[in-house]
């Protein structure tokens, strides 16, 4: 498994597992939220892993956009828990992401 895969299949559970985790505190948005990007990111490592290169573009999209949420989710609640957490596994993701595209 390449940098990028494996970044992809980390990344994907981590954000299904930080859904559930919000559900469990009360929360369906952070489910559906949570759910719904790692589905994304799953399916962004399935095409990665069958050798499709948009799976590692799509990723590292969703990444992107998901550093952008979860920032301004930090600024706005100045709290780290779970935004700025959430921020800093988004940025590490983006990183590899990159890196992995480089090659």
């Amino acid at each position: 498994m390449t940098l990028g895969t494996a970044t992809l299949l980390v990344y994907g559970l981590l954000m299904i597992a930080g859904g559930a985790m919000g559900a469990r505190a009360g929360s369906k948005v952070s489910l559906a939220a949570g759910g719904g990007s790692g589905l994304l990111l799953l399916i962004a490592w399935l095409l990665a892993y069958n050798g499709i290169g948009a799976g590692i573009w799509l990723g590292t999209a969703i990444a992107f956009l998901l550093s952008v949420t979860f920032g301004m989710r930090l600024k706005k609640s100045g709290k780290f828990m779970p935004a700025g957490m959430l921020l800093v596994v988004s940025i590490a993701a983006l990183v590899l992401l990159v890196i992995s595209i480089r090659g």
